[in-house]
């Protein structure tokens, strides 16, 4: 090798045979492109030598030499401090793994002695798509460890410095296609210094004195005889949240547009709008495709001729999303523009009128009508010397509509009935009350129409729905009681009291009460069975994804992957109808991609292909294949993100980190109609942002329509602070789904992710100052449970008493015996100093005297640990460390391993001195009582804190189901 040009290796590698493991290609300038783009990776290999004279070889300089001169034309580098590189995303270090199975869960037992604990496991690199590993490769070669925020775009002399003809022509070409609604007449070409510019295509501007792309939507000539152009941006990726992660020539179309004038352009940009076959099919067919897109553009960039741009999707920074093009509207030079239409929507939907009759109005793009029931944000409404903060919405009934009787065009009030919550009155009365109860009052309110939060309804209470949908709920209250505020007293309703309650709009429902209801009659909003999603759940864990999912009614879980057996086994234990393979997803994709004949296209471990070879038959035939999959969802390991992991940069970390290559290539390899990701919320920021944006681009890449956000379980109906970040992708076609409405009020602010450096999104709203419903207390989740004592092991035993909150009837279904209400056992002294904390909210270990304490053993130990008195000046005074749990408060988050010294210490029962059981901890993520957990409490404990809350899940499905169902009048 020492001895050998560049060109000599080239040479060779494209010489070697299909059959040769190191094959690349026999085309030399492919392998040529194949080492540049893996050059960081070739270089870091060759750096482990010691011999000068092998570092300092032909092929290692003239290699760095084709990787500058590459740099060089994209990019120019800021003068910066080198750092120690932080992270590898494709570690090189194998270890062993050994794969399991066990009859039909396909996996077998781990060896005598051997936990799931992280340090211990064995660690396999990511088996990846080929598309998957040159997109996060050649980013990672081009930027290695800097990241791309160290990097600044050079501009490109096409878009930079412009150079303008000496002759300045511009005239219209061809006949005037028709006229805009002021009568001006439309164009299709003009010919501007000397380029050909049409509807349709692309041209460049200077806005601000910077060079800009935009799309020609239509030309016009204005009444004082100006030629004009209406376009809209074609945003750069580097632009977009995908930063550096986006291809250098994909443009992205936006909803914002001006009209300029002819004369302004500063000359014509080549743009393809790019529409592609989508599928599984077409895979191959695609990926041949870009190949050779790719390979022109290089041979263009080479000759220093213009970039061909491409479009296929529309950026959306307020809706937090990319979205399929409607090529149907684009470019039709009619004279009318989608964005402008758009626009005009929003501008009629945020104007506030009365209708022609005075018995309504429009506000935000609702109607409301006098008899409807409204939300009103509770500042209006409760005393001012109360705290206002986590108050639900008020609920009231619109009376009239008010106008001042000086002039009909003043601001016009709302008269309003208020209806008391059973929080309103007490406590100990919410804790006792159905959630959606209401109270009549004779409470009545003006105030003006902006305080309005939207509309719900008010029911007899034998109207409600009967299908009590999962811990969420729809905006649906009943009232039967009359609250007198005079004295703080509830009665029937007077007599002479006849509110107006809503209708029920649902004619099934309606059907059903007056006992017509059909056998077998499905509600509008029900999908049925065959037209459930079929779907396959990767890192499954004990099911918890699956579980919401399946209970909105839109998918069918019908196969799992988990790596560890007692998880796997829960799951199994949870879906019986799911075909669960206990093993490495690495190694199952390389057997499906093996199964298909695609072994060659799959870029994973020796190991991993020793392991997939082992399979037995039954397991091969049960492996889901291409076509078979419509939903793919899952959440990558997140200990790699969280920070609450203190090794990070741990080799296994780091191998974790890395499995979201194998799941975007479960993505890439099955294209199923919809896909979503999980993870915790620092995923949006780990790493500079890097591994999302990549994440992002690769399911653009793909074809996917994608949306991100992040979202607190807490508002979602369970009493947990949880906040995770979620990826939808959909396929071009699908209707990518809408984020589930936060119905809980929650203390938690925006969760804002990071566009640019001067914009953020948040997918949904902040319920700290109100929502439909109060938030779920500690109380209502666990305070039903019978006391047991430190290190409780009987797994079944007696309720013993019947359940009171409404969490708690749910929660508890029909179960009549209580399962897994175990919990952990502390050692002596850590039991010595839970005893020692008051039985008081938020006491932790600062209420801790600075004594001795002696043990059984004799030996003495302090009462407050080193650790935390040494450092009480750092991290917050470590507030929550051996915390008691408030019952009106809220749990934190739900780890794997819940202790007093952990990263979240407050895990100690608020009225008993233990740590919190598995059941406890099961129920504060939404696990119903009737879900079973697998293996040892740590096993359990791990399961629970590890998976999505099924209420989140259920209400992501639900949004889901409505995209499902809003493809049909779409296509028909």
């Amino acid at each position: 090798m020492a001895r050998l040009s560049f060109r000599d290796v080239i040479k060779r590698v494209s010489e070697y045979q299909h059959d040769n493991k190191a094959y690349i290609s026999s085309d030399p300038s492919a392998v040529e492109r194949y080492l540049v783009v893996h050059g960081q990776v070739i270089l870091q290999i060759f750096a482990k030598y010691r011999k000068e004279d092998l570092k300092k070889c032909a092929f290692m300089t003239d290699l760095a030499s084709k990787m500058q001169e590459r740099h060089h034309t994209k990019w120019a580098r800021k003068k910066r401090k080198i750092l120690p590189k932080k992270v590898n995303l494709e570690p090189k270090e194998v270890m062993g793994y050994v794969a399991s199975k066990k009859k039909k869960i396909l996996s077998k037992k781990p060896r005598k002695g051997m936990g799931y604990v992280a340090c211990k496991r064995n660690a396999m690199q990511a088996t990846k798509t080929q598309l998957i590993d040159r997109i996060w490769g050649q980013y990672y070669s081009e930027f290695g460890a800097i990241g791309a925020e160290n990097v600044k775009e050079s501009q490109n002399k096409e878009e930079g410095d412009v150079e303008v003809p000496s002759v300045m022509e511009t005239r219209w070409e061809g006949e005037i296609l028709g006229k805009t609604s002021a009568g001006e007449p439309l164009y299709g070409q003009a010919l501007v210094r000397g380029e050909l510019v049409a509807v349709g295509g692309a041209v460049l501007l200077e806005v601000y004195k910077t060079a800009v792309i935009y799309f020609v939507e239509y030309m016009f000539e204005s009444s004082d005889h100006c030629k004009m152009l209406h376009g809209r941006h074609l945003q750069r990726g580097s632009e977009t949240v995908l930063g550096y992660a986006a291809n250098e020539r994909e443009l992205f179309l936006t909803n914002a547009c001006m009209t300029v004038q002819l004369k302004d352009i500063k000359g014509t940009v080549s743009l393809e709008i790019r529409s592609r076959p989508w599928g599984h099919q077409y895979r191959k067919e695609n990926n041949a495709a870009d190949e050779l897109d790719r390979a022109r553009a290089e041979e263009r960039r080479a000759q220093h001729l213009k970039t061909e741009y491409f479009c296929k999707c529309l950026y959306s920074p307020v809706r937090g999303g990319f979205f399929s093009l409607q090529l149907n509207d684009l470019g039709r030079g009619s004279g009318s523009c989608s964005s402008c239409e758009i626009r005009e929507e929003e501008n009629e939907r945020s104007k506030l009128e009365v209708n022609i009759s005075k018995r309504g109005f429009v506000y935000d793009g609702i109607d409301y009508c006098i008899e409807d029931y409204v939300y009103v944000k509770p500042l209006y409404m409760i005393d001012p010397e109360k705290n206002i903060a986590l108050d639900a919405f008020c609920v009231c009934q619109v009376l009239d509509i008010v106008f001042p009787k000086s002039s009909k065009d003043a601001l016009f009030e709302v008269k309003l009935r208020r209806f008391y919550r059973p929080e309103d009155i007490s406590t100990e009365k919410a804790y006792t009350s159905n959630i959606q109860e209401l109270y009549y009052s004779e409470d009545i309110y003006f105030l003006p129409p902006e305080v309005l939060e939207g509309k719900c309804e008010v029911r007899k209470k034998h109207n409600m729905p009967l299908r009590n949908d999962y811990l969420i709920l729809d905006n649906i209250f009943y009232c039967e009681l009359f609250y007198d505020i005079s004295r703080g007293s509830l009665h029937q309703m007077p007599v002479h009291i006849k509110p107006k309650l809503s209708t029920i709009k649902d004619d099934t429902l309606l059907r059903k009460l007056k006992g017509k209801g059909v056998e077998g009659e499905i509600d509008s909003d029900e999908l049925p069975k065959e037209m459930r999603l079929a779907t396959l759940d990767i890192f499954a864990g004990c099911g918890g994804m699956s579980k919401g999912l399946e209970q909105s009614g839109v998918s069918e879980t019908k196969w799992a992957i988990e790596y560890e057996e007692a998880a796997g086994q829960a799951f199994k234990q949870n879906h019986p109808e799911s075909t669960v393979f206990v093993n490495n997803c690495n190694v199952i994709l390389r057997a499906i991609m093996e199964k298909c004949g695609d072994k060659d296209e799959c870029i994973s471990t020796t190991e991993a292909n020793e392991l997939a070879a082992k399979l037995d038959e039954e397991q091969k035939r049960a492996l889901p294949l291409p076509g078979q999959v419509d939903f793919i969802n899952g959440g990558p390991p997140c200990q790699g993100f969280s920070g609450m992991n203190r090794f990070q940069e741990g080799h296994w970390s780091q191998v974790q980190r890395e499995m979201i290559l194998a799941f975007l290539s479960f993505a890439d390899y099955f294209r199923p109609r919809y896909f979503l990701l999980e993870n915790v919320r620092r995923f949006v920021s780990f790493n500079g942002g890097q591994t999302f944006k990549l994440t992002l681009a690769s399911l653009l890449e793909m074809g996917y329509q994608v949306r991100f956000g992040v979202l607190e379980a807490g508002a979602y109906g369970v009493s947990q602070t949880r906040k995770r970040a979620f990826i939808w992708a959909a396929a071009p076609g699908e209707v990518l789904p809408e984020w589930p409405e936060p119905m809980h009020v929650f203390g938690s602010p925006e969760l804002k992710i990071k566009l640019s450096k001067r914009s953020h999104y948040a997918a949904v709203r902040s319920t700290q100052y109100g929502a439909p419903f109060r938030s779920i207390t500690v109380k209502d989740t666990i305070d039903d449970l019978p006391p047991i004592e430190n290190g409780e092991s009987n797994t079944n035993r007696e309720y013993g008493a019947d359940p009171v909150s409404w969490f708690q009837k749910k929660i508890r279904g029909n179960m009549f015996v209580l399962t897994d209400h175990i919990c952990k056992e502390m050692d002596e002294k850590n039991l010595i100093r839970c005893k020692s904390i008051p039985r008081s909210p938020g006491a932790d270990w600062r209420e801790l005297k600075n004594v001795k304490i002696k043990l059984s053993n004799g030996k003495m130990v302090d009462m407050i640990p080193a650790c935390l008195s040494n450092k009480a000046k750092t991290h917050n005074r470590w507030k929550g460390q051996y915390g008691r749990l408030d019952m009106q408060g809220n749990f934190p988050t739900s780890i794997t391993d819940p202790r007093p010294n952990g990263m979240v210490g407050m895990c100690f029962h608020p009225d008993q001195d233990r740590i919190l059981s598995v059941r406890e901890c099961a129920r504060s993520q939404g696990f119903p009582d009737s879900y079973e957990f697998a293996g040892r409490i740590v096993d359990k404990h791990r399961q629970i804190g590890n998976a999505v809350p099924p209420p989140l899940a259920f209400a992501l499905g639900r949004k889901l189901k409505e995209a499902v169902l809003l493809k049909k009048p779409l296509q028909q």
